[in-house]
């Protein structure tokens, strides 16, 4: 009974006295008036300095329900009385009516109705059902910003500041939202805060970040709000593919994508907000969508592996190419031909990952690829001069080779003299 009599005065007024006196009358009278004044501003102040006590006697169990009861009988007796008035009146931009219409009273008693569903809204948003439909009147409220927000990411998009491909995807939202022509449809509270939260942060970023960097401000964001968008996810997988398949080798394009994973499982996001609480998550998604894109990479350097026989690969996997370099000499020799286009390879990772697999330095069977990748970027004097000592070595052999062949061809023709070129090699 206690739940029922807090708002059984505006039940009563509302839906009841008020519906037939303004179908019997033009205008209130003058001491109907006064006194409905009166007694809803005393229903008012006793429901505010009534209801947390009140609260507090029911227990734990029961404060949630008793709370949202309140709640939707507030909205609903809300939108009835936002039925007799424009925007205007909601939004308080005109002077008050006449106060002896039926529109002064309606707006009154709307004003007495918002404070106190705003007083349970501040003071118990715990308990609040943020699955509720929203008061009709909040639509009104939150139209001009959603709107300032639209028209500054149109600005931003023609100056170039933000990718375009990004903004109907952003604000389609926003449109949804104001398409909204007539009272009565449902909006729910979490949606609403949603939609006021993204609309926030948005020109938060677009105000303060530099225009280099706004997409990407934009999208951590979006990550960290859970937008959930169909849209927004399809936009985010077209552009990874592209990224992905643009990459020179397999190797790579895996690295990226478990870079990619990383760095979605590591993103903060917000508890308990979603743009749409009956899609799955915006990182459920992506990492749903990463993992297929992990497994088709691998499938697909399977399939094309499996040119060669199983039989023909096992037979190298533990094969290696024995020099007498150190890591610091072959990594230089190997920067050396690489720089001449010698080695024809594009990937350097790639080229590297292999000499540290197949080749063996003087003093370790297995080479770093990580040290031999340093040594190939690094400038050593000492290296140097080791190297060219090794190039050296190579010309007086091929030096000597070359006057072995000389000699041999010439005592042929000369002498006709056919002495086996092995014993010619002797000689020198």
């Amino acid at each position: 009974m206690q739940q029922t009599y807090q708002l059984s005065y505006f039940e009563k007024l509302i839906r009841i006295e008020l519906k037939t006196r303004f179908q019997q009358h033009k205008k209130p009278e003058a001491n109907y008036l006064n006194q409905i004044l009166d007694e809803a501003t005393r229903q008012k102040d006793w429901f505010i300095q009534e209801f947390s006590r009140q609260l507090y006697d029911l227990g734990k169990r029961k404060q949630a329900r008793h709370l949202q009861n309140h709640q939707h009988q507030l909205i609903q007796l809300m939108d009835l009385t936002t039925e007799h008035l424009d925007t205007d009146d909601i939004l308080s931009r005109t002077d008050a009516p006449p106060d002896d219409s039926w529109r002064y009273l309606y707006r009154f008693l709307y004003s007495i109705l918002a404070e106190i569903l705003s007083f349970i809204e501040r003071q118990y948003p715990q308990h609040m059902d943020i699955d509720c439909k929203i008061p009709d009147a909040y639509l009104y409220l939150a139209r001009e910003s959603y709107v300032a927000a639209m028209m500054l990411l149109q600005e931003k998009s023609e100056d170039g500041e933000v990718e375009a491909l990004l903004i109907p995807i952003l604000i389609q939202p926003f449109e949804d939202f104001l398409e909204i022509e007539h009272p009565g449809q449902f909006i729910s509270y979490s949606h609403l805060y949603y939609l006021t939260k993204l609309s926030s942060r948005i020109r938060q970023i677009l105000d303060s970040c530099h225009s280099e960097t706004i997409t990407e401000s934009i999208e951590l964001e979006l990550h960290a709000l859970n937008f959930n968008s169909p849209a927004y996810l399809q936009y985010w997988t077209d552009r990874a593919s592209k990224e992905i398949e643009q990459l020179p080798s397999s190797r790579d394009r895996l690295n990226r994508l478990i870079f990619l994973q990383k760095k979605i499982a590591q993103t903060r996001t917000k508890p308990g907000i979603s743009l749409n609480r009956l899609h799955d998550s915006l990182r459920n998604q992506l990492l749903c969508w990463i993992s297929a894109e992990i497994a088709y990479q691998k499938e697909r350097e399977v399939i094309s592996l499996s040119i060669h026989s199983i039989g023909e690969l096992d037979r190298w996997k533990d094969f290696k190419v024995q020099t007498g370099f150190s890591v610091p000499q072959m990594g230089a020799m190997l920067k050396l031909l690489f720089d001449s286009g010698y080695y024809l390879n594009k990937n350097k990772t790639e080229l590297l990952d292999f000499f540290s697999f197949f080749f063996t330095s003087a003093k370790q069977d297995v080479v770093s690829s990580q040290s031999l990748r340093s040594h190939f970027y690094k400038d050593s004097a000492a290296v140097s001069r080791a190297v060219q000592e090794i190039l050296g070595e190579l010309l007086d052999i091929s030096q000597k080779g070359i006057n072995v062949l000389c000699c041999f061809i010439w005592n042929l023709y000369v002498f006709h003299d056919f002495l086996p070129l092995s014993d010619w090699l002797d000689l020198f």
